[in-house]
């Protein structure tokens, strides 16, 4: 019996062999996934832990961080309420925050104007100009071009001008001229023989009725200027001359007519117009004019012809005195700015 059941129960053994074999195989893999599990377990924990003080850190930096806006917005708040004093103090009145902040903002904009290279009060100059190039969305180049289009348009515009302006003068009618006032020996206006002396005859008229006849002149063409010309006639003189020397402290009134001494005819001519202005000069109503005394000697006939030194002997009516009337250089210029403008 026991012979024949060793084979059955060498497999019995066998079989619980197998059966141990699987069973510890079993509990090891459970263990080692058990374990397995624990230290993803472990692992998931210090994850957790980290990202907890990485949260705490960050809630802490964030605590922080509102606590210095908070402080922030308090020392804006107490620097407003200083700047708000002050003002309250200087100008009586307190400055709102909504103005605070327009000043703050004007004061920035202000600032970008300047580093542009511009001022304030410029800007505002301009302001009509910056909204039209706006409005129009003009590039810097556009304002080039128009700008250089525009100066072209007024030189252009300037030259016509100046052209008509040329024009009209060239066309314009001839203007009423003021008259030469003639006084000649002929009718009556002498002078002492080869003198400047003038006779009493003629230094009265001078002062009433030629005076008269000059200032009306003068108020009817406002000039300024009044020169007094002496011709003579073709009789030499033969004497030494000290006009050079006395001609001056005459018109100046220092000396008298009398001093006066003549050479030739040329001199004769100056010293007689300057016997004339001397005698004009004194007139109230002449002396805010300028006098000139002029010599045309013998060279210049009466009907404003040179002579050709033919017409010699005594000749009454070359020996004259021409009064004209003139505007001075500065008085021209002066009418001329006046159109311009």
């Amino acid at each position: 019996m026991v012979a024949l059941n060793e084979p059955d129960g060498a497999s019995v053994s066998y079989e619980r062999k197998g059966h141990a074999r699987g069973l510890i195989l079993g509990l090891t893999m459970a263990e080692t996934m058990l374990l397995l599990v624990f230290c993803l377990l472990l692992v998931a924990g210090a994850i957790v832990t980290k990202k907890q003080a990485e949260l705490q850190i960050a809630l802490q930096k964030a605590s922080r961080s509102e606590a210095e806006v908070l402080q922030l917005r308090q020392e804006n708040q107490s620097l407003l309420a200083q700047v708000a004093e002050l003002m309250e103090k200087s100008t009586g009145h307190k400055v709102p925050a909504e103005e605070w902040r327009k000043l703050v903002l004007a004061k920035k904009a202000v600032a970008r104007i300047e580093e542009k290279g511009l001022t304030a009060e410029e800007a505002v100059r301009l302001a009509e100009a910056t909204a039209v190039v706006r409005d129009n969305q003009l590039t810097p180049d556009d304002l080039r071009k128009l700008l250089s289009a525009d100066k072209r348009a007024l030189d252009a515009e300037r030259k016509l001008a100046e052209a008509e302006k040329d024009l009209a003068q060239t066309t314009r009618q001839p203007r009423d001229l003021p008259p030469i006032i003639n006084l000649s020996e002929a009718e009556g206006y002498s002078f002492e023989v080869s003198s400047a002396g003038l006779k009493p005859d003629f230094h009265a008229k001078l002062e009433n009725v030629i005076a008269k006849q000059i200032a009306a002149i003068v108020a009817k063409y406002d000039v300024d200027v009044v020169e007094v010309i002496g011709h003579t006639d073709e009789q030499r003189l033969s004497r030494q001359s000290n006009m050079d020397y006395v001609f001056g402290r005459v018109l100046s009134g220092d000396e008298d007519v009398s001093k006066m001494e003549p050479g030739d005819n040329a001199g004769l001519g100056l010293a007689r117009a300057i016997s004339v202005v001397s005698v004009l000069k004194k007139i109230p109503e002449l002396e805010h004019l300028n006098i000139l005394p002029m010599s045309g000697g013998q060279l210049i006939l009466p009907d404003d012809r040179l002579t050709n030194g033919v017409q010699s002997g005594d000749a009454p009516a070359r020996r004259r005195i021409e009064i004209r009337v003139r505007k001075s250089k500065q008085k021209l210029a002066d009418e001329g700015n006046q159109e311009d403008n």
